[in-house]
């Protein structure tokens, strides 16, 4: 006897309450600008409100939102695809058309070193959100919007890869085994929002880009962690200028 409802079925069914409603509920009036740069590491929250002039709201999210540029930056709302998810529909549901999600990811690949900068450019789900919005097991970006974010990297002289990462749920279950069989795919990268990211993103009809910072190496099948270094850092700081600029096009 099956224990769950099957996926290919739901994905026809209209749900019970969304981000709107929900919205209501909670009588959240806030409308925001169309562009918006998610990330959810916190610890780069006090350069971005360095670079304009922000103005915080709360709403399953910390919302910093620069009026002037008509962009926001939104972060602290958790690590991984469901927490993500969450604070993403609501983002959607507050008016934001594109979105670039930023962060950190371990390299799978020799040529993917620590503080590297990725574009990505598809995502393997392997995170339990993403089936809840489409069928699919690979998901894909924007195309116009990461070219975009690529093209302001490459005109900010910034070095940079562009491939696929490996979305999992799971930070403390990466397997050797399951390393070697990405490489195998040319899969650049690891992390855990990405896949979900570009699900929902795609069947609310918005565009959606990513980037990433190495922040750790799993190519020779065993983890070293770089979290924390400069570089890592000041490519995050790269990554926010070309994610505004690619967004403010």
């Amino acid at each position: 006897m099956p224990v769950l409802f099957p996926k290919k079925q739901k994905l026809a069914l209209k749900e019970l309450s969304g981000a709107k409603t929900y919205l209501e509920h909670i009588q959240c009036n806030l409308k925001l600008p169309a562009k918006a740069i998610v990330c959810p590491l916190s610890s780069i929250t006090k350069f971005v409100l360095s670079q304009g002039n922000f103005k915080k709201y709360n709403c399953e999210a910390d919302i910093y939102v620069d009026e002037k540029k008509g962009i926001s930056y939104v972060t602290g709302f958790g690590i991984g695809a469901p927490a993500m998810g969450m604070a993403l529909e609501v983002l959607i549901a507050l008016g934001v058309k594109e979105l670039i999600l930023m962060g950190i990811a371990g390299s799978l690949q020799p040529e993917v070193l620590a503080g590297d900068i990725v574009v990505c450019n598809g995502a393997a789900a392997d995170e339990g959100l993403s089936a809840h919005y489409t069928a699919d097991k690979f998901l894909l970006p924007s195309a116009t919007l990461t070219k975009r974010l690529d093209t302001a990297l490459t005109k900010a002289g910034l070095d940079h890869h562009t491939g696929p990462t490996w979305t999992t749920d799971a930070i403390f279950r990466e397997t050797a085994a399951e390393v070697a069989f990405y490489q195998k795919k040319n899969i650049l990268t690891v992390e855990m929002e990405a896949s979900a990211f570009f699900a929902i993103c795609a069947q609310k009809k918005v565009k959606a880009a990513a980037a990433f910072a190495i922040s750790d190496e799993l190519y020779q099948l065993q983890w070293e962690p770089h979290f924390g270094e400069g570089l890592m850092f000041q490519h995050l700081h790269d990554i926010y200028h070309a994610a505004e600029k690619a967004l403010l096009k």
